[in-house]
C-alpha cells in the first residue's frame, strides 16, 4: 500500500521526526511513522486524522491517488553541447519541482552525454521563467540565455561572467567554445538541479 505522506511532509521540509512530535498529544514513535510512510504497516487509520491535522491537509489527501501535486513544464531539451531546443506546449513533460522554487518555475532536460561533469543525461535543471533584469542576480552563474543580434533568440545554457563593455557578457558554454563579449536579451539563473 502506498500513500503520500513522504511528499506532503517533505513539501514542508519536514523530517520524519518533527512530523512524528506533531502527532497527537504524544507524538508517534518515527519507527512507527516510517512503517506507515513506507505501507508496512496496518496502523495507518489509527493515525489518520492526527497525520492529517499536523500536514494540514485532507485525511483522504494521504492515500489519494488523486492528489493535486504541483508541476513545471520541461519547455527545453539540450540534445547538442549546450544548445537549447524548445519543446512546444502540446508535447510539454511535466515534472515536480522542488519546494521553495517560484510559481514562474520551468525545466530543463538533459539529452546527453557531452555535459559532463557538469550534468549527466536526463538531469533537470529548474530555472525561473521570468528573466532577471539586474546583472547581480544571474553574473558568475549557471543561466538559462537568449542571445542578441544575428543569433537572436537562440538560447544556451552557459556560465555568464563579465564583459569587458556593458551589456556584454563572456558566455562559457559546457562543451562549447567561450564566447567573449557577447550580448544577450534575457538571463534565467539555474536555480536547482535534480540528477538523474
Amino acid at each position: 500500500m502506498s500513500n503520500n505522506i513522504t511528499y506532503l511532509r517533505r513539501r514542508k521540509g519536514w523530517t520524519q521526526k518533527r512530523l512524528a512530535g506533531m502527532i497527537g498529544e504524544h507524538g508517534i514513535p518515527v519507527p512507527t511513522l516510517n512503517r506507515i510512510e513506507t505501507g508496512y504497516t496496518q496502523g495507518f487509520e489509527k493515525y489518520r486524522q492526527a497525520i492529517a491535522k499536523a500536514l494540514g491537509c485532507a485525511p483522504e489527501d494521504l492515500d489519494s491517488p488523486d492528489l493535486d501535486m504541483p508541476t513545471v513544464p520541461v519547455t527545453g531539451i539540450i540534445r547538442h553541447k549546450s544548445f537549447i531546443q524548445d519543446v512546444p506546449a502540446d508535447k510539454q513533460e511535466r515534472v515536480e519541482p522542488p519546494m521553495g522554487l517560484p510559481d514562474s518555475t520551468e525545466a530543463l532536460r538533459i539529452k546527453q552525454q557531452g555535459l559532463k561533469p557538469y550534468h549527466g543525461n536526463n538531469d533537470v535543471l529548474f530555472y525561473d521563467g521570468i528573466p532577471t533584469t539586474q546583472e547581480r542576480y544571474f553574473v558568475e552563474r549557471e543561466c538559462v540565455v537568449k542571445l542578441a543580434g544575428k543569433t537572436r533568440g537562440e538560447k544556451l545554457l552557459a556560465w555568464v561572467s563579465k564583459g569587458s563593455k556593458p551589456g556584454h557578457f563572456i558566455l562559457q558554454p559546457h562543451g562549447a567554445p567561450l564566447m567573449i563579449d557577447v550580448a544577450i536579451t534575457a538571463a534565467h539563473p539555474i536555480l536547482h538541479v535534480k540528477r538523474a
